[in-house]
């Protein structure tokens, strides 16, 4: 069972026991959920401006129950599945100190409600396909760490890493680093930067470990051992390509020459991704055409993903042209 978000469109929970025929069990909308035990995810649900629910839903009775209250009236935000902490963010417009506006990053933790800090935001814009990189704010699989910052033009702050137990920031990032990528244990974390890739954990600290940048919103796969991401060859704009990455040998692998995009692992051993074809809106570059394909990279042989009428998430997210998948979760010890 994985879970992903097609943004802007919902966050999207499939059966993928058959990844080539996978089943949509379940849609979340408005909302930020995480999938939790057995057959089982909790979401947020606000219920007045200072307190929000979450919520356990069980996928096959659809019996839902308070699991606990966070004392804070927002739906959005990153947060530990067992409700032991939140955060997130409240940005503000410009002003004499913060020329591009700013960002607050509040934190919810032992009863407490607190700011953390406030970043600086990027005057910047990109025309680019997949634009400017989001915004980050994660926290890592143990919960003892929180990742946040956004990388977004000129004046943007570093991406920082601060220990929730007492707020101490323990890393900034170098300035080209644009996405913090949590392991799927512990607490180490994968900063992608425009000129590579870096791991960090807080007893080891800094370690080069890929010069080839993952980039366009990579993902991990099940068991953390390898990565899935998209680029462009030589910065050709009609040549994009998918990649994983395999941390424990360093080799990066082709998944296919041919255009595709967004790649993301779906259970150990899968991945799916994107069909790539020249476009009339889209001069001079190329963009998803509505077909998922998938692949088990112990064979290489690639198929195109079955999905019920209306199921696909390309439909679900409403809009091709603006579609990303997000790298998903699983199950734990799926």
């Amino acid at each position: 069972m994985l879970m992903f978000d097609s943004w802007p469109g919902p966050a999207l929970i499939y059966d993928v026991s058959d990844p080539l025929r996978p089943t949509l069990r379940c849609v979340t909308q408005n909302t930020t959920a995480h999938l939790f035990t057995g057959d089982t995810f909790v979401y947020l649900r606000t219920v007045s401006p200072t307190e929000t629910d979450v919520v356990l839903h069980s996928i096959g009775s659809g019996n839902e129950s308070v699991a606990t209250t966070l004392p804070v009236g927002t739906a959005f935000g990153a947060w530990v599945p067992n409700g032991s902490a939140m955060a997130y963010t409240v940005t503000h417009p410009p002003d004499n100190q913060y020329f591009g506006g700013s960002t607050q990053v509040w934190v919810s933790s032992q009863n407490r409600t607190h700011l953390l800090y406030t970043y600086s935001n990027g005057i910047g814009d990109c025309i680019c396909r997949f634009g400017l990189p989001p915004q980050q704010l994660a926290f890592s699989s143990d919960g003892q760490y929180l990742v946040s910052g956004w990388i977004a033009g000129k004046g943007s702050d570093p991406l920082a890493v601060y220990r929730i137990s007492d707020g101490a920031r323990v890393l900034t990032a170098d300035p080209s680093s644009y996405q913090g990528l949590w392991d799927r244990t512990g607490d180490r974390l994968f900063l992608v930067a425009f000129d590579g890739v870096r791991s960090w954990t807080p007893a080891g600290g800094l370690t080069n470990l890929s010069a080839r940048s993952w980039r366009y919103d990579a993902g991990l796969s099940p068991d953390g051992l390898d990565a899935a991401y998209t680029d462009y060859p030589d910065q050709a704009p009609t040549q994009i390509r998918v990649h994983t990455y395999n941390g424990k040998t360093g080799a990066d692998h082709l998944i296919t020459d041919a255009m595709r995009s967004q790649a993301v692992f779906v259970k150990d051993g899968w991945v799916w991704y994107l069909e790539e074809s020249a476009c009339s809106n889209c001069t001079g570059t190329t963009g998803p055409d509505g077909r998922v394909f998938g692949m088990d990279l112990s064979t290489g042989v690639e198929q195109q993903v079955a999905f019920a009428a209306g199921d696909d998430p390309i439909s679900r997210a409403g809009d091709i042209g603006s579609f990303v998948f997000r790298a998903p979760e699983f199950w734990p010890n799926s």
